[in-house]
């Protein structure tokens, strides 16, 4: 009864959330195609952002639906009963979700990825851990889905040392974003203003949400407790809020800054010691 319990509390917390994420991304896309139509330099379909927010968005939406059609499945459909179709992990629609949901964790982690690259100006050294990382994680995924297609081992539906992988990776790649932004803001900082903490704080924040969900399956998992089939229906949307949630401040912000009356904020440089050395207002410095 827990078995089934757990099943269903994924399934309807995984629509709910995908409810959230739906509105999160609708909002995000919206604010990263009015800030590329602005910028009539730059196309909206070469956006690392907005390509990956839509593929993101597709993997999830197939993942939720499909775990609809499982509940239809187990319930109405498999003469069986419902406790015999859920505890078999090789039924194809099973092995569908595993693979999508799977998917979702690897996109979310070539995001991370890709934003560290940027934030460290395109430094390939500083991302050879999370790419060795995410390379491990794709490996576990792939041996996963074919054990459990072919030997059907609920035991196996998501390895623990897969999730270490994806865990590092994000725990990473936080830390390193976050070292380089309080870096720059100790440096050169918006007179009177945090922007970049603004900024520092919302990343955290993302981070902090799709990294505790991680946490949360790979302890049950480990723990053999059924709210590991929980944690693993909601982990797709969650991340897709994460990340959607990301964009959605960040662009909210950037329409603020621009539709505001008032002139650009000033920038104060600092010395090594902390003291401000040098006043200059943005005009001055774009010279």
């Amino acid at each position: 009864m827990r078995h089934l319990t757990a099943d269903m509390a994924g399934m309807v917390m995984a629509n709910l959330f995908y409810g959230i994420y739906l509105n999160l991304f609708l909002t995000s896309t919206h604010l990263i195609w009015r800030r590329a139509t602005a910028n009539k330099s730059a196309s909206v379909f070469r956006s690392a952002a907005f390509i990956s927010n839509l593929i993101l968005f597709v993997f999830v939406t197939i993942t939720c639906i499909l775990l609809t059609i499982r509940g239809f499945q187990g319930f109405v459909f498999f003469d069986a009963g419902p406790g015999a179709f859920f505890a078999d992990d090789s039924q194809h629609t099973a092995v569908v979700v595993d693979i999508f949901t799977l998917a979702c964790i690897f996109l979310n982690d070539l995001i991370m990825i890709y934003r560290l690259y940027i934030v460290w100006n395109r430094s390939r050294p500083i991302i050879i851990l999370p790419v060795l990382a995410g390379i491990g994680f794709a490996g576990c995924a792939v041996a996963l889905i074919f054990d459990i297609k072919n030997l059907g081992s609920a035991a196996t539906v998501m390895s623990l040392t897969g999730y270490l992988f994806t865990l590092a990776t994000n725990i990473y790649c936080t830390l390193g974003i976050c070292w380089k932004i309080h870096t720059i803001t100790r440096l050169c900082m918006p007179e009177g203003g945090t922007n970049l903490r603004d900024l520092l704080a919302m990343l955290v924040e993302s981070s902090a949400l799709y990294t505790s969900w991680a946490l949360f399956y790979a302890i049950a998992h480990e723990m053999n407790d059924n709210s590991q089939l929980f944690a693993i229906a909601t982990l797709p949307p969650i991340g897709g809020i994460a990340n959607a949630l990301l964009y959605t401040r960040v662009g909210m912000v950037v329409a603020s800054e621009r539709d505001a009356v008032e002139p650009s904020q000033p920038f104060r440089f600092r010395t090594r010691t902390g003291q401000a050395d040098l006043v200059l207002d943005s005009e001055a410095s774009a010279v």
